[in-house]
């Protein structure tokens, strides 16, 4: 099944059901189920925190205080599972952003169906865009 490394805190709050679009740069066709791994990074000091309005930065923090009572943020884990329903701008979720903090204008992959695992996929290194994650 495709992946897709997300960094943190971002992931989790996908695979907790927060987090209905992941925003990049680049559109997508593909439809379906990915896996969603935490990548080896986490966003750095938060500094695209500053393109988010009142509304999503508070959103974000309560939404990040819920996704945090179970765990804490794991990386180089595969972490849960989503759909990927649709890619499209404009989007209306609180998460959707037009441009990125270097100006760059965004897609907005329409997530949904989002499960977080119990017991996560431990030690995965993960790769750019999609990449194929074969279990040992």
């Amino acid at each position: 099944m495709k992946a897709l490394s997300i960094k943190q805190p971002w992931a989790e709050l996908i695979v907790a059901g927060i987090k209905d679009i992941e925003n990049r740069s680049w559109r997508t066709n593909f439809r379906g189920r990915v896996y969603v791994h935490a990548s080896q990074k986490y966003q750095a000091g938060y500094g695209s925190l500053t393109i988010f309005t009142n509304e999503q930065l508070q959103t974000f923090d309560s939404s990040l205080k819920n996704a945090m009572k179970d765990r804490c943020w794991l990386t180089s884990a595969i972490i849960g599972e989503v759909d990927i329903i649709d890619c499209v701008k404009g989007h209306q979720s609180i998460w959707a952003i037009e441009k990125d903090d270097k100006g760059k204008e965004q897609w907005h992959w329409v997530l949904a169906n989002a499960i977080k695992y119990d017991q996560p996929i431990l030690n995965v290194n993960g790769g750019l865009s999609f990449w194929e994650y074969y279990s040992k």
